[in-house]
């Protein structure tokens, strides 16, 4: 188990959510008239630390979820969530620590030009809207405690991804699984799908 809370789910949680997921399962996907642009992949690192009050995340638990995060996020899918660990194998961690290495897309005329001879090979690309809701999407496997650790993503990672129009309306209570409580909304840069380097 990857998450452990001090407090049962909600009763009807999923029934509740179930038409919201329908409702943003097409806001995912990127719209058909926007105009493709081009984007190289640009490599990030960071050392992220995470200290929740409602839910504590196993070591392996925190490294799963935060991949999915990242990918979920628009990150390339060789994205590596490496977790520091102290708890007993299986425990939940009292505080979470991760090295993220991860590469995400930025407009091809965004690099500088002292390090074009260094970059990437540019991509076709589009602005995607992306909404994360508590199970939505369910690929996603996200639930109501896991709040704090979408709402630090949002602060902490989110912005070094290319994103535009990012409304956060994250509503997390310590110790409380809170219905509706994981709500953030952004467009991200990711490439078409099927797209194939630029010449």
């Amino acid at each position: 188990m990857k998450r452990f809370t001090g407090f049962k789910a909600l009763a009807g949680v999923a029934i509740a959510v179930a038409a919201a997921s329908v409702a943003t399962a097409a806001s995912t996907e990127p719209s058909a008239a926007a105009k493709p642009i081009a984007a190289v992949w640009k490599a990030r690192q960071l050392d992220f630390t995470f200290a929740g009050f409602t839910t504590h995340y196993t070591c392996s638990g925190f490294e799963s979820v935060l991949g999915r995060l990242l990918r979920a996020a628009g990150a390339r899918a060789d994205a590596k969530v490496s977790a520091s660990c102290t708890a007993p194998f299986g425990h939940p961690e009292r505080i979470s620590i991760a090295h993220l290495s991860f590469s995400v897309l930025v407009p091809d005329d965004h690099v500088a030009p002292a390090t074009a001879g260094a970059k990437s090979t540019p991509v076709e690309a589009q602005w995607k809207s992306v909404h994360w809701q508590a199970h939505s999407p369910l690929a996603l496997d996200l639930g109501e405690g896991d709040c704090e650790l979408v709402d630090e993503f949002a602060r902490r990672i989110l912005p070094l991804f290319s994103v535009r129009d990012v409304v956060n309306d994250m509503n997390c209570v310590p110790h409380q699984l809170e219905v509706g409580g994981v709500d953030l909304r952004f467009r991200v840069l990711a490439p078409l799908s099927g797209a194939k380097p630029k010449n």
